[in-house]
Parts: structure tokens; sequence; C-alpha cells
């Protein structure tokens, strides 16, 4: 009864939350971040270069963007994306939008189906509504969904690489994951098994050939350099998620932040190191896998956290109760839109009713309930109310609507620097303390769960020495 009644107050949040809650949004295209898989699509099918200023030709005629404005979005996606969203730019907008939005909902839901055996949960329809529940109070993944991200197609091909039994499969899923090569990093989680590392390559190796057999050797030398001028175009700009881009908001001058970045990089590195050699559960490095990859990923935005979904919740379902706390915290603090919150004072109601929906949710999954839970899903949304109410006298500008005139010259560069021109003008540059400990809280969080996996574990080795003393029969890898 109560689980069921948990359930329910969960789903009526979101309800809520998409509807009487709803904060005023910028208007632009429909799934505004597509509109550059669309445009670069449309360059590459009648032989420009999708990687230069020549998008933007392709992009100002699109619903809802200012020409006038210079408005230019580029693209960073890898050269065997590029049939790929050809097809797309073949019908007007409107539609390819629509199938967009159908391929990236269809993701989502076969990501709540491979999760649920991960998480001990039957695939029952009570238990798959109840992660689509969850998966729509998860900030990261309703940032994905509206700004048409791949993201999410990306994280279900990381869950699938990891969840596939065969060897075909998880090297054809790797390579899908590639696509995204910042969120493939969590590939790293099947790489110390030599059969999955194998596979992993292999998959990485037909990817570059497709990227090759569509550009070309001097289109993938451009595509490169493509990656790392954008790459410097945004690197310390607010939507950024790095440590890189948060030490440099609390204050700090470029050559400072960078050198952070590069420790804290390192830092992750040598954790993901510890983990493969000291995890013995493949699922728990799985999980701290993908909470580590915004430590060392060089380019990470808010929406990429969608591949800590499915660790977030497998964590909190199968924490035991004295590492349920932290697990809840970790879960709740990547759950947040933190950079919503900051461009958006007003989405606060929003956001408590999306964290809620999340955290009654997987309450009401879970086996056992503590007090300390609790006491994490109270003062989590007490940070987001004074989070909010903190950012409303100083939010952060938000692209394209803040950004000033670039000038008459702008568009005679390269597309990179007038990326760089166009966040510049809007103030996504400013050092503010409040925008980085907003963002900071988000990382926070992805350390709190890979602390839970090591957590995790620890635990799973302790009841399976416990099980093999009683039965005396060799340990079990439960989690295979």
């Amino acid at each position: 009864m109560i689980r069921g009644a948990l359930l329910a107050a969960a789903a009526l949040a979101v309800a809520a939350a998409f509807t009487i809650a709803r904060p005023h949004h910028a208007a632009g295209p429909s799934l505004r971040d597509f509109e550059a898989y669309y445009a670069a699509g449309a360059t590459w099918l009648h032989g420009g270069d999708p990687y230069s200023i020549e998008i933007w030709q392709n992009e100002r005629n699109l619903p809802g963007v200012l020409a006038q404005r210079d408005e230019v979005l580029p693209f960073v996606g890898p050269p065997a994306t590029l049939p790929l969203f050809a097809m797309f730019a073949r019908f007007p907008y409107g539609a390819a939008a629509g199938v967009w939005r159908a391929v990236l909902f269809a993701s989502l839901l076969a990501v709540i189906w491979l999760a649920a055996p991960l998480a001990n949960l039957r695939r029952s329809p009570l238990m798959l509504f109840a992660l689509a529940i969850a998966a729509l109070g998860f900030g990261p993944v309703t940032s994905a969904l509206a700004l048409g991200q791949a993201a999410l197609p990306v994280a279900l091909a990381i869950l699938a690489a990891f969840t596939a039994t065969g060897f075909t499969g998880k090297a054809f899923f790797a390579a899908i994951a590639l696509a995204q090569p910042n969120l493939a990093l969590a590939l790293a989680a099947g790489l110390r098994d030599r059969r999955n590392a194998i596979a992993v390559i292999l998959g990485a190796i037909a990817f570059a050939i497709v990227c090759l057999g569509v550009v070309g050797a001097p289109g993938i030398v451009n595509y490169i350099r493509a990656l790392q001028e954008h790459g410097y175009a945004e690197r310390f700009s607010a939507i950024q998620l790095t440590p890189t881009a948060i030490v440099y908001g609390l204050g700090a001058n470029e050559y400072t932040a960078a050198l952070a970045g590069i420790l804290v990089g390192l830092t992750g590195v040598i954790a993901w190191f510890w983990c493969a050699r000291e995890l013995r559960d493949r699922l728990m490095l799985f999980c701290a896998t993908c909470a580590l990859v915004p430590f060392v990923a060089p380019f990470f935005h808010e929406h990429d956290l969608a591949i800590v979904f499915v660790p977030a919740v497998i964590l909190v379902l199968r924490a035991s109760p004295a590492g349920l706390p932290v697990a809840m915290t970790g879960a709740l603090l990547c759950a947040t839109n933190w950079l919503g919150l900051a461009q958006w004072p007003d989405a606060i109601v929003q956001t408590v009713l999306l964290v809620a929906a999340f955290a009654l949710t997987l309450l009401a999954m879970r086996t056992e309930l503590t007090r300390r839970s609790l006491e994490a899903v109270v003062v989590t949304l007490a940070l987001i109310v004074t989070g909010g109410f903190a950012a409303h006298a100083h939010p952060m500008p938000v692209w394209p609507d803040a950004m000033a005139a670039l000038g008459s010259s702008a568009l005679l560069t390269n597309v990179a620097a007038v990326w760089h021109a166009e966040q510049m003008t809007t103030g996504l540059f400013a050092r503010n303390t409040l925008w980085a400990l907003l963002r900071c809280a988000s990382l926070a969080g992805c350390g709190l769960l890979v602390y839970t996996a090591m957590l995790g574990s620890k635990t799973l080795e302790a009841q399976q020495a416990r099980l093999a003393g009683v039965h005396g029969a060799p340990e079990t890898e439960l989690a295979q």
C-alpha cells in the first residue's frame, strides 16, 4: 500500500512538473540541439563541410531560428553520423524532429528494459512504469529529451554493450556508442576482461573505418581539427560541467583552471584503475566507470549525465541500509538539473517536483526504507530551493536570447571562433561563484556514486564470503 502511494505521488509530481509548473523557456526550433544534426546532414548531403561556417546556410532557414541574429550552432559529431542525419535532412524539419523525438523515447524505453534486471527488478508493467517515472524525474534525461540530444541513444548503446552476451553484439554497440566519444569513455568498464576489451577495440576500429569511408582521410583530419577548436572555444564556458570550467567559474585564471582540470582528470583515471583492480563485481565497476566519466572527459554537458541514470538507480536499489543515504544523496544530486536551475530560477517548483518524483519512485522500489535516506531527500530538496532562490538575483544568461550582436565580420572566421564569440557576448564566460557551485553539485553526486559502487562491491564480497563459509562452496560472481 505504501509503495503504491509513493509511486502514485511520483506520477502526479511528474505530471504537475510538465504542466502547471512548467517554466517559461527560450523560443527557438523544436529540439534545439537537433538543429545542428539536421543542418549538418543537409550540408554534407549537398557536398558542403558540416564542420565549417557553411552549416549556418542550412540552420538560418529552419523554423524558429532568427537569421538576423547569426545564432549559428556548430556540429561536432563524428563523420560516421553524417549519413544518418542526411536521411533526416531529406524531410522538412518538423517531420524530421518528430521522428527523432520518437527515436529518443524509444531509446529511453530500451534503457529501462535493460536496466530492470540489473537493478534486481522484474520486468513487470508496474516496475517498468516506475522506472519510466524515475527517468522522467532525472533532470539530465529530460534535458536530453527536450534538446534532442544524442546522449540517450548513446547511453543505450553503452548499456547494451555492457549487457550483451555475444561478442558481435558487444562490438556493434561499442561502435554505436562512439557516436558521442566523450560518453563512450564509459566503455572502459569492459576493458578489464580480455574478450570484452577485444570487442570494444574492434567496434572502435569499425567505427573509424566508417568515418574514413564517409569523409576520407582529409575529412578525418578536418574533423579532428574542428573538434579541437570547438573544445577550446567552449573550454571555460558556464555551460560546461567539466572541472576546468567549474574552477574557472570560481574565479581562477585560465592557466590555473586548466591545470586543476588536468589534475582532477588524472585523479579520475587513477580512481578508475583502482576500481578495475579492486571491484570484483563487474556491475559495480560499470556504475563507477559511468560516474567517473564527467571527471575525465574534456567536454561534458548537463544532458550527458544521462549515462548516470541507470547506475544511480542500480546503486540506490542495491545499496545496503548503511550505504543507502550516500547512494540516495549522490543519485539526487545527479538527478537535479543544476545548470537549468541557474539559467531559469523560475524553474524551482518544476525541479523540486521532478527530483521528488525520482526520489519517491526509488523509495517505492526499495524493499526497505530508512530514516536517513528520507533525510537525504529532504536535504537535497532544500538545497534545490536554496540554490534556485540564490540564482534568482543573478541568473545565468541563456543562449541565444541574451546574445548581443556579433558584428558584421563575425561570420568570416571559422565556426568555432563564431561559437566562442556567441558565448562571449551572451555572458557565459563570466566568473560567477554561484553558477560554478550549482554545477559542482552534479560532480559531487557523481563522486558519491563512485563511493557507493565501492561500498556495494565490498558488501557483495562479504556476502559471498559468508555464503562460502556456510555452504563450503566456492564464491560465485552474482553480477555476471
